[in-house]
């Protein structure tokens, strides 16, 4: 198999390089060509990342002079990549802060034939504390949960004090989702810190449709599929390591806050609790269209 990986780096750099070594060394027999995006890291962090013999063969860097966000940060990788010429079995995009054992491309030589029918497959996503991260969400949100949402974004304060309980009760209210992890199966969203984009993604997509600068990827790639009536498909035997939350940690809370009542905006043009049916069925070129006539 021929794999392009791409990652996104800011003020990081140690962990993309352990992301790069961890590919290289267990490739196997996988041919593999890595771009890493840096989203206008600090001086120092471009230094690590710049120091001859930091990555390994195959590994280039873009420094963008800006920081883009995650998805327009991958969407330069994926178009570094393609513009190599090279035919790739799959595109890896995600999180810097992954890891890629032996495991993870035997599951992708095994499960060719589910590159052939889904665009994106999502694989089993594995915290440090060995907690599953897929499947994220299997098929839909509760109303009640989406008022809440509604609440926490109407005010910091109260999204304080939201979290607060959240983090008190975890266990009554976190989502249970991914304690399906052992089940494979075609699923709404796929955790956001990893995909696998198959040569059918290219074929009816090219980019990933990125409307926000950070935050509500899985969202965001749902509805780009679901434009031509497709789910992302979870394939719990292609398992990668994930440190978790490395580049959000970097943000002051209210920011990471801000940038999430971002996507939640966006969220709100297709999906509300108050209507008779929550989703209003509108796909991601009616909110470019709703947004290109608001420029003009």
């Amino acid at each position: 198999m021929k794999i392009g990986f791409t990652f996104t780096n800011y003020n990081n750099s140690r962990l993309s390089i352990q992301a790069a070594h961890s590919i290289a060394a267990h490739h196997g027999d996988c041919e593999y060509q890595i771009v890493l995006v840096d989203n206008a890291s600090t001086e120092d962090e471009r230094r690590i990342l710049a120091e001859p013999g930091a990555l390994p063969p195959d590994c280039t860097v873009l420094w963008s002079p800006k920081n883009v966000g995650y998805f327009d940060g991958l969407n330069l990788g994926i178009t570094a990549l393609w513009d190599n010429s090279t035919h790739y079995d799959a595109i890896v995009i995600g999180n810097n802060d992954l890891v890629f054992e032996s495991s993870f491309f035997e599951g992708m030589r095994r499960r060719t034939e589910a590159f052939a029918r889904h665009s994106v497959v999502s694989p089993d996503i594995i915290t440090l504390d060995h907690e599953h991260q897929n499947p994220h969400v299997i098929s839909s949100v509760s109303r009640f949960r989406e008022i809440i949402w509604d609440l926490y974004f109407s005010s910091f304060w109260l999204s304080q004090l939201i979290g607060w309980f959240a983090r008190l009760a975890r266990s009554l209210v976190g989502r249970k989702d991914h304690q399906a992890h052992a089940h494979e199966g075609p699923i709404s969203q796929g955790y956001g810190a990893c995909y696998i984009l198959t040569p059918r993604f290219f074929q009816n997509y090219r980019l990933l449709w990125s409307p926000g600068f950070l935050m509500g990827e899985e969202f965001y790639l749902a509805r780009q599929l679901a434009s031509h009536g497709e789910q992302m498909y979870y394939v719990p035997d292609i398992p990668v390591q994930h440190h978790d939350h490395a580049t959000v940690s970097k943000l002051p809370s209210k920011r990471l806050w801000e940038m999430t009542r971002q996507y939640h905006h966006i969220y709100r043009f297709f999906v509300s609790p108050y209507r008779i049916t929550m989703d209003n069925g509108k796909m991601a070129a009616d909110f470019d269209r709703r947004m290109q006539a608001k420029s003009t």
